[in-house]
């Protein structure tokens, strides 16, 4: 019994332990038609990524799967040592992680690339430190961005549009907002928000990053505010919450981008790749996550088949 169960056990792993592309040695495969795909930890990076590979796979790429490298600290390297060729990101974060080490900046110049948070000024910053290894291709619409979100009553009542709106009402009345603890400290976090809108809070913690805990005290009315990543699948319900618009760009944009080693650069792969950003839209990631993450539970080879079919992806892309 023990035996068998060890069997067991050694066959599960494979599929449920996170790949660890550190612990090999790169080896990347010349040919340009040979994809290695991978990802972070979390849903939606792994349902991109596996969006990703169904596509190339229907356009005629063979593609390795490495979904779940973990995070970023360890598939940037593993793209530039050629483990893993390709994996979605974020540009906003993306361009905050490879600032930090970029060579032949200085600190003062660092500093100004990771105040950036319009989507065109992260774009043309990013060549300037993805390196002579890594590329990007056309960011999606859709993006993945913290949010300062309130109810549909609250929003109603007071006649609250944008982040400004509220921060009018805080010099007359106390809001409170929940978010995650660093949330108070970050510069895009209390302390932007009060430059910026002149946003004055009761601050509440709760480490759950928009989830569950969160999400029910905003809609139980505990607290005024929230900080909901734009792509969680509440969001789709317009009647019960509403997103405060954020005109001035406090928060980074943080749309999807692909991000590959530059020796599998081809027009070919961009072509497909830019043809599955363009569908990435906000609604579409909202709705892939809640899929997989809300009361359906479709697991993420599901989700991402549905998904490919359902845009008119599964052919090939001329």
């Amino acid at each position: 019994m023990f035996l068998a169960a060890l069997s067991l056990l050694l066959v599960m792993l494979p599929v449920t332990a996170c790949f660890d592309p550190l612990d090999r040695a790169g080896s990347r495969d010349p040919n340009p038609s040979h994809v290695v795909v991978g990802s972070g930890t979390f849903p939606e990076s792994q349902i991109i990524g596996q969006i990703y590979i169904d596509v190339l796979r229907d356009n005629g790429f063979t593609v390795s799967d490495r979904l779940n490298s973990g995070t970023r600290e360890r598939y940037i390297p593993a793209l530039r040592a050629g483990d893993i060729d390709l994996v979605p990101d974020y540009v906003g974060n993306l361009l905050q992680y490879l600032a930090k080490s970029a060579k032949g900046i200085d600190s003062g110049r660092v500093d100004q690339l990771r105040s950036l948070t319009a989507l065109p000024d992260i774009e043309a910053a990013l060549p300037q430190v993805l390196g002579t290894d890594l590329v990007t291709y056309t960011p999606a619409p859709g993006s993945n961005s913290d949010s300062v979100t309130v109810t549909r009553s609250t929003a109603d009542q007071h006649h609250l549009v944008s982040i400004g709106d509220l921060g009018r009402l805080s010099q007359t009345q106390t809001v409170s907002l929940m978010a995650n603890s660093e949330f108070a400290t970050r510069p895009v976090g209390l302390p932007g928000l009060l430059d910026t809108y002149g946003l004055k809070v009761d601050f509440r913690p709760n480490n759950d990053s928009g989830g569950p805990a969160t999400q029910k005290e905003l809609l139980s009315g505990r607290v005024t505010a929230a900080d909901i990543y734009t792509t969680t699948p509440l969001l789709l319900q317009t009647d019960k919450v509403v997103v405060l618009d954020d005109p001035k760009h406090n928060f980074p944009a943080n749309n999807v981008v692909p991000v590959l080693a530059k020796d599998k650069d081809s027009p070919r792969l961009r072509r497909v790749l830019d043809a599955v950003s363009a569908k990435l839209t906000l609604q579409q990631l909202q709705s892939l996550n809640d899929m997989v993450s809300g009361s359906r539970k479709i697991e993420i080879e599901d989700a991402a088949k549905r998904w490919v079919q359902a845009q008119g992806l599964n052919r090939g892309l001329r």
